[in-house]
């Protein structure tokens, strides 16, 4: 398991239940320009759902799981009143080990 944000305070601070994520982490182009919400580099794309995902100054950690299926424990966070939508921010992550 490799920790991102879980220590942070900003991540702990959070009202969002924790829960864990099972998908494919993908790179995501990131549409930059006035307004837009930098830091969203990548998704994580599960049986439901495209999940964005903030990784603000963690793409080192994050690169050796791009293509891969991963578990993710973090907090799907509701940015909408700050006029966003929802990010997923990652407590922790894993290589999915399948058989």
């Amino acid at each position: 398991m490799t920790e991102v944000y879980a220590r942070t305070d900003w991540y702990r601070s959070r009202p969002e239940p924790e829960r864990v994520w099972s998908g494919a982490l993908q790179e995501r182009s990131e549409v930059l320009g006035p307004g837009s919400r930098g830091g969203l580099a990548y998704t994580l794309i599960t049986e439901q759902a495209w999940l964005n995902v903030y990784a603000a100054n963690v793409k080192e950690v994050l690169e050796p799981f791009v293509g891969r299926q991963v578990l993710i424990r973090g907090k799907l966070v509701n940015l909408r009143n700050e006029g966003e939508g929802q990010e997923l921010w990652i407590a922790s992550i894993e290589a999915h080990r399948t058989g």
